[in-house]
């Protein structure tokens, strides 16, 4: 299966049936400027280019409205997955006002349960501040609903332990694209080829573009329509 679907991803998800998903690979928006009431001082940010803006979404909920808008999120991703699927959920630590807020602060509160935890070491920050040591890791939370199969032997060794040093990639027109080495490695870890693959918030397309690379369906769910474009360009569809 290969879909790519322009929309809502919780109406798009909601038709999807239950237990049908082998992987889903995602990272969603992190409201920083809902966190930081409104608005975001860009500060000295590596990517001036976007400062972490979308074309569509404007990241801007209350923080208990985000909240619970991704404990829904996560909850419906767990439905839709097999009872041995896997999860790789991206999200980092957010800091406003002096104090940092966890993405277990909502992750907690759903359904799933966390298999282990991912530090991705980006090998560089989106900012620099003299008050805080550099902020250089995201999180990976491997999310499941039962044991997940795992084929561990078919990723690169450099991959094998819980911290993985992989550069961002900062092209795409997107604000925030993930590397294909870091979707390789979560596709390697839990598929095989031909089982299903899954993005809610598809961006630049490059966990479907990881799949059709590596023999595994895929279906995708962006609600930007110049992010869409740019993915089908990349898929050639």
């Amino acid at each position: 299966m290969e879909k790519l679907i322009l929309g809502d991803c919780l109406k798009a998800m909601s038709e999807i049936e239950s237990d049908t998903i082998d992987l889903i690979v995602t990272s969603p928006p992190y409201n920083k400027k809902g966190l930081a009431g409104g608005k975001v001082n860009p500060g000295n940010q590596i990517w001036k280019k976007f400062n972490i803006d979308y074309s569509t979404y404007d990241d801007n909920l209350s923080e208990e409205e985000y909240a619970e808008w991704m404990v829904s999120i996560l909850d419906e991703m767990m439905r839709i997955i097999k009872p041995n699927g896997s999860i790789f959920f991206n999200h980092k630590p957010r800091r406003n006002k002096n104090k940092v807020y966890l993405p277990t602060d909502f992750i907690s509160k759903s359904k799933l349960s966390l298999y282990q935890l991912i530090i991705w070491n980006r090998l560089s920050s989106p900012n620099i501040r003299k008050d805080v040591l550099l902020p250089c890791t995201e999180h990976i939370y491997w999310l499941v609903k039962s044991k997940p199969k795992t084929f561990k032997d078919k990723i690169d060794k450099a991959y094998q332990s819980e911290v993985w040093s992989i550069n961002p990639d900062k092209g795409r027109n997107h604000p925030a694209p993930f590397p294909e080495k870091l979707v390789e490695t979560c596709m390697l870890l839990t598929t095989s080829e031909g089982d299903l693959a899954f993005d809610p918030f598809l961006g630049s397309g490059t966990t479907a573009v990881v799949a059709k690379r590596l023999n595994r369906g895929f279906i995708g769910v962006e609600l930007d329509p110049g992010y869409m474009d740019i993915a089908k360009t990349r898929l050639g569809l």
